[in-house]
């Protein structure tokens, strides 16, 4: 998983390629959330977590959400995306990955 994020801006963020590790098939029916939070693990201000990421049509097993623009990003810091995707019984996921935000500048 991967994003670019822009501070001041609404940015995308995606799950691509859900699978259950138990049936081998790609996942198109679970609730999937995003939460963002900051080195010491608090959530970041400016939107209400955990945001739910949706699934994209006729994918396999893609999921994108929306960070809003008026999330309390600093350019040059470490966030967190915190990921979790529940299917039913056994196909629960979790992930966490860092990004770092930066100002987006004209050429």
């Amino acid at each position: 998983m991967t994003c670019v994020v822009y501070v001041g801006n609404t940015n995308i963020i995606e799950l691509t390629g859900l699978k259950s590790a138990v049936e081998g098939t790609y996942v198109n029916d679970a609730d999937v959330t995003v939460t963002v939070k900051d080195a010491d693990g608090n959530a970041v201000a400016g939107q209400t977590w955990p945001a739910a990421m949706t699934y994209v049509a006729a994918s396999n097993g893609n999921y994108r959400g929306i960070l809003e623009d008026d999330l309390a990003l600093v350019d040059g810091t470490t966030y967190f995306a915190h990921i979790d995707a529940d299917a039913g019984a056994n196909r629960i996921g979790h992930w966490e990955f860092a990004f770092v935000p930066k100002t987006r500048r004209g050429s």
